[in-house]
């Protein structure tokens, strides 16, 4: 059970990252220019008006304990300051199979526009979902599992999906996924073709690690 819900939770989140990418070329975003605040210290600002507040259809009346997307970007930090939301994007919180669950994405300004570099395309997607089913124990025999200090500190535990982790390398479609208490946070990231973004090379699996947690304490 808990390998199956982290396995959808991973590609479900990968899937959205490659269908805003290749269905949100055209139309026009807003940025947000704001310089965010580090890892691990999320600003604790009111929610904006607009991007990043509006349910998907079918979401609940509340936000079910979540944070909103515009939350969850300042907590991200300076990184993905300059990332945009794709006009008509789900961004939310929404009802998924086992319940409420939040998904925001962000794309690079050059993602919404007629920009010929293509190698530019690309952005990043947060899924946060609760599983209490999703344990450390039931995961270790996959060899996924990874130990990361500033994570355990924060009582949580993560995970590479498909293993083979390296704190340095660009943050990818496959992602990683840090969890405590059985809320689950799956980050991933990627161009249009699945390959790095230069303009997203700063968004490493260690930034994730640390993003994964400065998002679980978002949690209400």
């Amino acid at each position: 059970m808990a390998l199956k819900t982290g396995r959808r939770a991973g590609i479900v989140v990968a899937m959205a990252v490659a269908a805003g990418i290749l269905s949100g070329c055209s139309g026009a975003g807003s940025g947000d220019d704001a310089g965010g605040s580090s890892l691990g210290e999320p600003q604790a600002t009111a929610p904006a008006a607009g991007v990043g507040t509006t349910p998907s259809t079918g979401a609940p009346t509340t936000n079910a304990g979540y944070p909103t997307c515009d939350e969850a970007k300042a907590a991200l930090g300076p990184e993905v300051s300059g990332l945009i939301e794709l006009e008509g994007s789900d961004n939310g919180v929404t009802t998924g199979v086992d319940g409420p669950e939040l998904i925001c994405s962000w794309h690079t300004p050059e993602t919404d526009g007629s920009s010929i570099d293509v190698e530019e395309y690309g952005g990043i997607s947060i899924g946060i979902s609760r599983d209490p089913e999703y344990t450390e124990e039931s995961m270790e025999p996959v060899g996924w599992t990874v130990d990361i200090p500033a994570v355990s500190a924060a009582g949580a535990w993560a995970l590479k999906v498909g293993g083979g982790y390296d704190p340095a390398e660009q943050l990818d479609i496959t992602g990683v996924q840090v969890i405590r208490d059985g809320v689950v946070v799956v980050l991933t990231s990627g161009g249009v073709a699945l390959q790095d973004v230069p303009q997203l090379a700063s968004l490493t699996n260690e930034w994730a690690m640390n993003g994964g947690v400065a998002l679980l304490d978002l949690m209400r």
